[in-house]
């Protein structure tokens, strides 16, 4: 329409624009419809990833949270509340140093005590109830520990040592009654296969009876009621062994600790959820000591002396070829360890 014919037909002239026209523009109104578009796309995504792993057969997908393929975490138990007892020994102490490095300043009392309280920590941080002979450096008699390892009603017992020797002998043993139980048999390779596996010098194996002589035993491994073995944990006259405790003590004491856990499921002390199995404290098939009687016998309750490998029978009863029980068992408990090792 032109000018004329808009003045005719309205009665007036059209109005002139000057300047370009400015548009208003909404900035926050902008930034909140992108925020609110960012929040749709993420929540969307995570939507994906869910669907993806409920119906994908557990295919891994880059929004899900990794999974720890850790085999050591996943072969230890997964909570606390094991419900049987662990007697530690210490072994040696107060007056009785038991063995020495070269510098005579290093004492195996202060290793057992150092390794027993943290096997201690560790099996409580499992929920496993843990009895102590000595928590101090305190001397007691062989007698005294096992009496506190009996009435303790402990179903495992473990007596920590330290070995010695000449300073090429190196490596970790572990000792069990000569009979052989089972039992203490199990305990003792448990413990022994993990402690390899955290690192040791050498494997020195599970031995029978009592170092230099398989007719008698240690006399925490003869008059203890439960399962039981002595561990020497390294040779102290060693430097290399020395050393490995220094750095490894807290995984050592860890790896003895799941040993024994694992120890107590295998014997159907627990089961896998650390709820008890049995009512009364689990015993060795290893000759029971009898205190009051000062004899030993067995589940069918015959009586004979703890270490005779081979018994005979006199007036009914077992004994060795030559002497009687208490004989026998006085001889043996008052027997001292060969020279370079430590009982």
């Amino acid at each position: 329409m032109t000018e004329q014919e808009f003045e005719k037909k309205y009665g007036r002239p059209p109005v002139k624009h000057s300047g370009d026209v400015k548009t208003k523009i909404y900035w926050d109104r902008i930034v909140i419809a992108l925020v609110l578009l960012v929040l749709l796309v993420f929540c969307v995504v995570r939507l994906i990833g869910a669907l993806i792993g409920a119906f994908g057969g557990g295919e891994s997908s880059s929004v899900l949270p990794a999974v720890n393929n850790n085999k050591e975490s996943s072969s230890e138990p997964e909570h606390t509340g094991y419900d049987f007892t662990v007697c530690i020994d210490p072994g040696h102490g107060g007056d009785d140093s038991g063995a020495q490095d070269k510098t005579g300043k290093r004492l195996e009392k202060d290793d057992t005590l150092n390794v027993s309280l943290k096997l201690r920590d560790e099996l409580e941080a499992l929920g496993v109830n843990v009895a102590m002979t000595r928590e101090t450096d305190e001397f007691l008699t062989l007698d005294e520990i096992c009496k506190k390892a009996n009435d303790s009603k402990a179903d495992l017992f473990i007596s920590i040592h330290r070995n010695s020797g000449d300073e090429a002998n190196k490596g970790v043993e572990i000792w069990v009654n000569n009979h052989e139980p089972e039992s203490d048999i199990l305990l003792a390779s448990n413990i022994l296969s993990a402690l390899d596996e955290v690192g040791i010098s050498k494997n020195r194996e599970v031995g029978f009876g009592f170092i230099g002589d398989s007719c008698s035993n240690y006399q925490v491994n003869r008059q203890t009621h439960m399962p039981s073995c002595l561990v020497e944990l390294g040779f102290i006259t060693n430097d290399a062994d020395n050393k490995l405790l220094d750095e490894h003590i807290g995984e050592y004491a860890h790896a003895m600790a799941q040993a024994a856990v694992k120890t107590a499921k295998e014997l159907g002390i627990t089961d896998e959820n650390g709820e008890r199995l049995i009512d009364e404290p689990y015993l060795s098939t290893k000759p029971q000591w009898n205190e009051k009687t000062g004899t030993y016998f067995t589940e069918e309750g015959e009586i004979y002396a703890a270490d005779a490998l081979q018994p005979v029978i006199i007036n009914d009863h077992k004994y060795t070829q030559t002497t009687s029980a208490k004989q026998d068992d006085a001889t043996n408990a008052a027997a001292q360890p060969p020279d370079g090792t430590v009982g």
